[in-house]
């Protein structure tokens, strides 16, 4: 039997197959290359022919079509459809703060899912994906394109890497903010253990470039629930710090301090107009991503 390759490594057919009937957008005007569903900025002409329009006097005659007036003597202009393709940029946190798993999958499997999800959903829908994997800094960029080759490319890439080395999550995003100049849809997959001026500081870079921005931040249960009971040594996968407590003496202090992290993260998230969504690693993965984008849907975005 046949190794499974591209998307099959992250996702079952039967997800696959339901994906395919999902699209999603940019809440604002976007730039790319080929012509597609989304509006443009830019004044003058797409890629994509749309019609012809009798000239009228005060018409660019650089627009005329020749062929036509070859044909019938009558003047006729060329016009295009102002849209675009949809350029997103899928960023996926894969410091070693991201390998935690309490179960089957690590939040960076879990990350990896969710961001060949969407990619299946844009190339499908024959728009143009990127992807970065970045921990200090970026390790991997994948310029944003289409294609079924491009889609396998992506999560070959997603699947083949394993969580290393500690994060530097503000220097990693402010160099890849500075290398989309084009404005698209950017998508973030990471934990945010960060402190939160940094995430700040980020968010606010990437909507000063004027992209649509999409905080995917993806937890374990247990490090929302926190339901460990024995004593034991806890480890911090970033630092490799240990102490050994006791759970039950902790708990309600972690939990009222995870709140408040968690309240603050959507907190900026809001100030900066950017799209937040709490996801944990348990959940049935095609809810997660078919209710965020009917979500999106609805809300007209």
């Amino acid at each position: 039997m046949p190794s499974k390759d591209g998307i099959e490594r992250l996702l079952n057919p039967q997800e696959i197959t339901r994906l395919g009937q999902l699209a999603i957008g940019s809440r604002f005007v976007v730039e790319g290359a080929l012509a597609g569903a989304h509006r443009s900025p830019l004044k003058g002409f797409s890629v994509e022919f749309a019609d012809h329009r009798q000239y009228v006097a005060g018409d660019d005659l650089r627009t005329l079509d020749w062929r036509v007036f070859g044909r019938n003597e009558r003047l006729y202009i060329r016009q295009y459809e102002e849209e675009t393709s949809l350029r997103v940029h899928l960023l996926v946190d894969a410091s070693r703060s991201m390998a935690y798993a309490s179960k089957d999958i690590s939040k960076y499997q879990f990350a990896c899912r969710c961001a060949a999800c969407l990619a299946y959903v844009v190339i499908h829908r024959q728009d143009n994906i990127g992807l970065a994997l970045f921990d200090q800094k970026c390790r991997i960029l994948l310029p944003p394109r289409g294609g079924a080759e491009h889609l396998r490319l992506l999560c070959n890439t997603m699947a083949d890497r394993q969580p290393a080395e500690q994060s530097n999550f503000s220097n990693a995003l402010h160099q890849l903010a500075e290398k989309f100049n084009k404005r698209g849809l950017v998508i973030l997959f990471s934990d945010l253990f960060e402190d939160l001026e940094n995430l700040r500081s980020v968010l606010a870079h990437f909507r000063r470039k004027r992209h649509d921005v999409i905080v995917y931040q993806i937890l374990d249960r247990e490090e929302l629930d926190f339901s460990f009971r024995d004593i034991g040594a806890f480890e911090d996968l970033e630092s490799g710090e240990k102490i050994i407590t006791n759970p039950k003496d902790i708990r309600a202090e972690y939990q009222y301090a995870l709140q408040n992290f968690l309240t603050s993260c959507r907190g900026v998230c809001a100030e900066l107009d950017v799209e937040y969504l709490l996801a944990l690693s348990d959940e049935p993965i095609l809810d997660l991503i078919l209710r965020h984008l009917h979500q999106r849907s609805i809300s007209g975005r």
